[in-house]
């Protein structure tokens, strides 16, 4: 499925994985037909990857990264992660964009039904640990 860019987005999407102790946040964007996802969105022009994932989180959750560890990138599908083990706030989202969340096991994180980006990041993060 291809989407249309909207003004002042860039190819590359910023992706955070949230760990809290052994869990993962997983999102379910708004209309989604029972497909989880990883909170982020599409890097502005002139924003740096990293600044992309704190603008797109805190948009999205409400929550204020305070650190996020670059763990890799898929070059084909234009996105990249980013580990979130320390932020603030608490979660109010932005139901334009997200309809519900959950914290779940990042052990089983893998057998819920994800988007493909969802499933490369979580993969990711689990070569990682």
């Amino acid at each position: 499925m291809k989407f249309k860019l909207k003004s002042g987005d860039t190819l590359w999407a910023a992706k955070g994985l949230f760990i809290k102790g052994d869990l993962i946040l997983i999102v379910k964007p708004t209309g989604s037909k029972d497909r989880y996802d990883i909170p982020g969105g599409k890097i502005k022009v002139g924003e740096s990857k990293e600044q992309g994932v704190y603008r797109e989180c805190f948009e999205e959750l409400a929550l204020k990264i305070k650190s996020a560890e670059f763990i890799g990138e898929n070059n084909n599908r234009k996105k990249c992660y980013f580990k979130i083990t320390k932020w603030s706030g608490k979660i109010i989202l932005q139901t334009e964009e997200l309809e519900k969340y959950r914290w779940v096991s990042i052990d089983e994180a893998l057998e819920y039904n994800l988007t493909k980006t969802a499933r490369h990041g979580i993969q990711m993060l689990l070569d990682t640990i």
